[in-house]
């Protein structure tokens, strides 16, 4: 008897489930200029990819990929026309702190750390100052997600960042309100 009872207790333990320390994101949404000098702000769609490794249940190690692209607007003129074909590249790296509510299933994040800046002109024009560029500076995170599924692989979410980098001779300062498709394994 005792031993059955304790190959059932190994074979129970075998398959439960541990909990999923990878998360690989997908995020599409809109991406805005904040602050500084412009008037008009410059506006772009934003892309992403993120990749996070919790190290314990309430804590998360976080690392991407996030871009605006197209964000400055053409120019036109009587006798001209340029399109600056342009991007902003952020490499985050930080930390995030988790707080798991409902059942596990639905969950508030928040978070920041360093923040690596690449700003590319593809069709250079020197006459309307803008001009390729980098920097570092930081980053801050929020984000709501909820599981799709009772094993808590596939997750939809809403993720506002706050970029802030520091270029020479610039202060970019960008919002970017995404959707996000997350994958947990």
């Amino acid at each position: 008897m005792r031993t059955i009872l304790v190959l059932g207790l190994l074979v129970g333990s075998c398959a439960a489930q541990s909990d999923l320390r990878n998360r690989l994101t997908f995020s599409g949404g809109w991406s805005r200029e904040v602050g500084g000098y412009r008037t008009a702000k410059r506006t772009g769609t934003g892309l992403g990819l993120s990749y996070g490794y919790r190290f314990h249940r309430y804590i998360e190690a976080e690392a991407g990929a996030f871009t605006a692209l197209q964000p400055s607007p053409d120019i036109r003129g009587a006798t001209y026309f340029w399109d600056p074909d342009d991007r902003f590249i952020w490499v985050p790296l930080g930390i995030r702190f988790i707080a798991p509510l409902d059942l596990k299933r639905l969950e508030l994040s928040a978070g920041g750390g360093g923040l690596y800046q690449q700003y590319w002109v593809s069709n250079p024009n020197v006459g309307f100052g803008l001009e390729s560029r980098h920097g570092w500076g930081g980053y801050l995170v929020a984000s709501t997600a909820l599981a799709l599924d009772r094993s808590r692989h596939f997750w939809l979410g809403v993720t506002p960042r706050l970029f802030l980098a520091n270029p020479a001779y610039s202060r970019d300062r960008w919002f970017q309100w995404t959707g996000e498709f997350s994958f947990r394994f």
